[in-house]
């Protein structure tokens, strides 16, 4: 998977905390998972405090982690 190194708007090294925001990500989506897949997109799942918890302030940086999609799964 390609994830940004940096932030690209401020330049703060973000890729060393990639891997952690992924893994509670999906702690958090085991616990919270219902089995509606009506709205994919639109879930309770709320990663705030995830964020928080990396020293994420900045909201380019909250945006560049929370964006990064995995394409290779696709090609």
């Amino acid at each position: 998977m390609i994830i940004p190194i940096r932030c690209f708007t401020c330049s703060k090294v973000i890729a060393d905390k990639f891997d952690y925001y992924q893994q509670e990500k999906e702690k958090l989506t085991a616990i919270d998972n219902k089995g509606d897949n009506d709205l994919k997109f639109f879930n309770d799942i709320h990663t705030k405090e995830i964020l928080d918890n990396l020293g994420l302030i900045r909201y380019c940086c909250r945006r560049s982690v929370m964006s990064s999609v995995d394409l290779m799964n696709v090609i």
